[in-house]
């Protein structure tokens, strides 16, 4: 008897499925990747929503902190004020400026109770705040308030301390928030990839991908034998478009990070980029142990946003030989940084700002007077047991000291 062979006529299981089927698969892998992400991306919204809030909180806390340290040193300056000038003014107006301490006593103690690492300092405001409440505007001789003035330079010490304590645990803190949320991202990241690999191998590859891969072979030596082993123009066209696509998001990309580093209205650096450029200014200076200064400049009227736009503009036409830096940090505040300064260059380049400005004749309205600022001047040999925002402090006591001269002029941080 002949053997006949009969010829394989059995049809791949990728293949019996049909397109229906293929349909229904295509729908399942779909809403498996889709819940994959969503749940993924949910949960990580919510660790950084977390971590978000927690960081919001601390920087609250150390913006109160920052304040009353202000507050304390204005406490100082008012109640220096008021004893050297106490028989010129009269009874109505020294009891106005007590009544001003006061006010500002209660705000540093209502401050300070909400700090825990600042128990012994709550008391010590406290018993300030008792002591002003006692006082008196009426007697012609000043009362004797060297004590309570010392007191508060004490009470400024140890709140800067404090200060940097916070600032040192909220930065461990913050460091090992970033690891857990890396943690977390780099592990959902991964189970995302598998599972997502799991999925698309199981449902795509065995079903529709390997029977495309087929065609596609199928198709390209048609296409060798159709066209001589030449592409298709199309191809070309589609590789123009994807490099033109790339080209135009790193225009996009470059232009974005453009605009976190500039301040909208003035085009000068921001708060952000001026920390940033402090911080590196400053550890250059450690390492070759050069001084650094830095000029806060407030203007001593109030003025719209298109005269401090002409104030920032003058002061880019402004000649500083050597490095430096223009920024806006709030309001119509401007920051100068000098790195490599010594303090008598700082102070000569203040004086020649006032009287810059003065020349430059810019007026807030158009029947005010001319335009004048106030500059602090601080100037520090950096040492790493130092932060780097010890020199904004500074700066911002030597703009306090040159405000209360009258402004339009400059002091130095220790003047």
């Amino acid at each position: 008897m002949d053997c006949q062979t009969r010829p394989n006529t059995q049809t791949p299981r990728s293949m019996s499925l049909g397109l229906p089927g293929i349909r229904s698969r295509l729908l399942l892998s779909f809403f498996l990747l889709a819940g994959l992400i969503v749940f993924f991306g949910g949960a990580s919204l919510w660790v950084m929503e977390r971590t978000g809030k927690a960081h919001i909180a601390e920087l609250q806390d150390q913006k109160l902190l920052l304040q009353t340290i202000k507050a304390n040193q204005m406490q100082h300056l008012a109640l220096l004020k008021l004893k050297n000038n106490w028989p010129t003014y009269p009874s109505n107006e020294r009891e106005a400026i007590l009544d001003e301490t006061r006010q500002r006593q209660q705000q540093i103690i209502t401050t300070l109770s909400q700090f825990t690492l600042a128990a012994k300092e709550y008391d010590e405001a406290l018993a300030l705040g008792q002591q002003l409440s006692v006082m008196s505007g009426q007697p012609l001789r000043a009362p004797h308030m060297t004590g309570m003035i010392s007191a508060i330079d004490n009470l400024s010490l140890r709140l800067s301390g404090i200060g940097l304590t916070h600032l040192d645990a909220q930065a461990q803190k913050n460091s090992k928030s970033l690891m857990q949320t890396l943690l977390w991202l780099v592990l959902g990241s991964l189970a995302l990839i598998v599972l997502s690999q799991t999925v698309a191998w199981a449902v795509l590859g065995r079903h529709l991908l390997k029977p495309l891969l087929q065609t596609s072979h199928k198709l390209s030596e048609l296409a060798e034998q159709n066209f001589g082993g030449n592409s298709p123009n199309a191809v070309n066209r589609e590789t123009l478009k994807i490099n033109h696509a790339l080209l135009s998001l790193e225009a996009q990309m470059s232009a974005l990070t453009s605009e976190q580093q500039q301040d909208e209205l003035t085009g000068l650096y921001n708060r952000r980029s001026f920390n940033q450029l402090l911080k590196q200014a400053w550890h250059k200076a450690v390492v070759k142990q050069h001084r650094i200064g830095l000029l806060l400049i407030q203007s001593d009227q109030a003025i719209a946003s298109e005269t401090l736009l002409h104030l920032a503009q003058r002061l880019l036409d402004f000649d500083v030989s050597g490095e430096h830096f223009l920024a806006r940090l709030q309001q119509s505040q401007l920051a100068l940084l000098l790195p490599d300064r010594d303090p008598e260059a700082c102070i000569r380049i203040a004086q020649s700002l006032n009287q810059f400005v003065l020349a430059a004749n810019l007026r807030a309205k158009a029947q005010s007077p001319r335009l004048t600022v106030s500059i602090g001047v601080a100037n520090i040999q950096p040492v790493r047991q130092l932060g780097w925002d010890t020199l904004v402090f500074q700066a911002e006591e030597a703009l306090l000291s040159a405000q209360n001269r009258g402004g339009n002029c400059s002091a130095g941080a220790n003047q």
